[in-house]
């Protein structure tokens, strides 16, 4: 007996038209992939299938919050995503991606597996900078401990003012010279 894929979009005897579709996406979704960026979230994946004569496009919407790692001060804590992608889709001899956007499956396929495209629009969608969100005061909201520690190694700007890099005072006294 077959177990249903849980994140594919069936489109034998879908007719013309607009069809829509829901998903969960959790921690067992995200754990699903090999070495997964994120281990835990909860997003709602809402994908609408428009299908014209020979060509279809998967526009999805993805909405919720997935945990990640804070670059400050490595603790994870749930940051929000949302984010709008689109997919045509051709039939074609065999399965392929042609394009960032275009992907071809074979004429013969019933469904469209969506479970990579909505992972990887959620890694696409997370924020460059992952920082903890400042509290209502302004303040940081990152870990104290690790904070006081990285304080405690940080150069105060006046020790880098009066420090000199030795290679760039040959270069200072060619140019004072030349003038």
């Amino acid at each position: 007996m077959s177990r249903r894929k849980p994140h594919v979009v069936r489109i034998s005897g879908l007719g013309e038209g607009d069809h829509d579709f829901s998903f969960e996406l959790d921690q067992q979704f995200f754990a699903s992939f090999e070495h997964p960026e994120i281990e835990n979230g909860n997003v709602l994946g809402l994908v609408k299938l428009e299908r014209k004569a020979g060509v279809m496009a998967l526009h999805f919407s993805l909405t919720g919050e997935v945990e990640v790692i804070c670059d400050r001060c490595l603790e994870a804590f749930m940051t929000g995503i949302r984010t709008s992608q689109v997919i045509f889709v051709k039939t074609g001899e065999s399965q392929e991606e042609i394009e960032d956007d275009v992907v071809i499956i074979g004429k013969d396929d019933h469904e469209i597996e969506v479970g990579q495209f909505m992972y990887e629009f959620v890694i696409l969608a997370l924020p460059v900078r992952r920082i903890h969100p400042d509290d209502g005061n302004g303040n940081s909201s990152c870990n104290p401990d690790m904070m006081e520690k990285l304080n405690a190694h940080r150069a105060k700007e006046s020790d880098r003012k009066d420090q000199t890099d030795p290679r760039w005072d040959a270069l200072k006294g060619i140019i004072e010279k030349n003038n």
